[in-house]
């Protein structure tokens, strides 16, 4: 069998999973259809699409030890897609009308082990008139969101092929490659290293700014029982009130994404301090890519680093604050290459320990390091997806939670409209819980655009 050795993020996605804890690491996207694609025809396009995309199929193999003791690890891939794996059918026409709800919290709780099975799943149930539903589960190892939205477009057309009886084309059916994580990257060899070294300096800049001001630890970031389930509650964002937030932000000063992740971290703040909790310090990681910019880089594969805003609310308050705040800090992280420091020496740092080491690292840790995770895809839209007789309507993401981030908000786009994901562990906070935070979070937005002058 082909082998593609593990790149870095590969590991810490590996290591991020476990079963006995909780922990998944796998991604759910659904896709919400018009139409009902016969299983068959998926089958066929799921066949092509490991053609083209091959780490679909393939399975996680220890290079040096075993499962715990190794460093090393490689994709196995098969001569052959395991099908049977790979899919999964159900007619849910006749079922209760809550069978749909209790099939997705069991995709979304379901552990992938990556020894045996491979990182992708789609599950499509027939829902009573002439709808569907497509689950498309992937663990986080085999690719990052831009990844996956550019698969998705492939993954219709092969459906499309299937449904018209004819064979994609041979340039529709090359490899997508999986590049190297430091492909991404204009450095040279030597740049690299003194980066690595560099890294050592972020991280003891980080722990100084611990000693003089502490990491408040909320409410979410205080259990370690990650037992529960992998839930998510979905906000849609109209056209109209997603323009008026943007052209809020610009007033300000600002950009959309860092509104948004200002408006999380305070809602954060007043929902935390409604619990009793004092605030005084907060901070988050947010997804950067590592893709070049201005050349092409098709890679499907992860390719990510992270800014990490941290925010003094003995100083800061509200959105129109925090937000300045933040972009002063990240503009201030770019300009050193902080989030590339961190990045190479994670890097290096990873690839050292063995397996059972680096689970212990991120899963038993006796503070809290990180308080929050804030991704935004929406500069990424989904491109409609559609074909003869379907037509996807809408597509939502839920993204599973690893200690101590136990709320997380994910921004996704399909076809021009938004939605916010707020993806939560059951054990952790609650539904009603999440449902006040979100309403927070509603209430400071929609504070912060009123003072600009704007409405919605």
């Amino acid at each position: 069998m082909a082998m593609l050795p593990f790149e870095y993020l590969d590991k810490a996605c590996l290591a991020a999973t476990s079963g006995p804890l909780g922990c998944s690491n796998a991604p759910t996207w659904e896709l919400l259809i018009d139409g009902q694609p016969p299983p068959d025809a998926l089958r066929q396009a799921l066949q092509w699409l490991c053609v083209a995309y091959p780490t679909c199929a393939a399975t996680v193999v220890p290079l040096d030890g075993t499962q715990d003791s190794a460093k090393h690890f490689a994709w196995s891939l098969p001569e052959t897609p395991p099908l049977d794996h790979l899919l999964e059918f159900h007619d849910l026409r006749a079922e209760p009308a809550d069978a749909i709800d209790r099939l997705r919290e069991g995709v979304h709780d379901r552990f992938f082990d990556l020894f045996t099975r491979p990182p992708l799943q789609l599950i499509l149930a027939w829902l009573p008139d002439n709808r569907a539903r497509l689950f498309v589960k992937q663990h986080h190892g085999l690719a990052d969101g831009r990844a996956m939205i550019e698969m998705l477009p492939d993954l219709a057309l092969f459906l499309n092929h299937a449904l018209a009886g004819t064979q994609p084309t041979l340039q529709q059916l090359a490899v997508i490659p999986r590049r190297a994580e430091l492909d991404a990257f204009d450095l040279t060899s030597w740049q690299r290293f003194w980066l690595l070294l560099a890294g050592i300096g972020e991280y003891v800049r980080s722990a100084f700014v611990t000693l003089r001001r502490p990491l408040t630890v909320l409410k979410q970031n205080a259990s370690l029982d990650y037992s529960g389930g992998n839930r998510t509650l979905h906000v849609p964002l109209s056209a109209v009130q997603l323009g008026a937030w943007k052209d809020a932000a610009k007033r300000a000063g600002g950009n959309l994404n860092w509104m948004m992740a200002a408006a999380f971290l305070v809602a954060n703040k007043h929902w935390n301090e409604a619990q009793g909790i004092k605030v005084t310090r907060m901070n988050a990681t947010t997804a950067a890519e590592t893709r070049p910019r201005g050349q092409p880089f098709r890679s499907f594969a992860n390719h990510l680093a992270f800014h990490i805003p941290d925010i003094d609310f003995t100083r800061f308050h509200g959105i129109a604050d925090v937000m300045p705040e933040i972009q002063r800090q990240v503009k201030a992280q770019n300009d050193r290459r902080a989030h590339l420091k961190r990045y190479l020496f994670e890097r290096w740092f990873a690839l050292t320990l063995k397996m059972a080491d680096f689970r212990k690292l991120l899963f038993s840790s006796p503070r809290t390091v990180v308080n929050l995770n804030f991704s935004n895809v929406l500069a990424i839209p989904i491109p409609r997806l559609q074909g003869p007789d379907w037509q996807v309507t809408d597509v939502r993401v839920a993204t599973p939670l690893i200690p101590r981030t136990a709320i997380v908000l994910t921004l996704t786009n399909y076809d021009g409209a938004a939605t916010l994901n707020f993806n939560f562990k059951a054990s952790v906070a609650t539904q009603a819980e999440v449902q006040a935070l979100i309403g927070v979070f509603q209430a400071e937005v929609a504070q912060f655009v009123a003072a600009q002058g704007g409405g919605v």
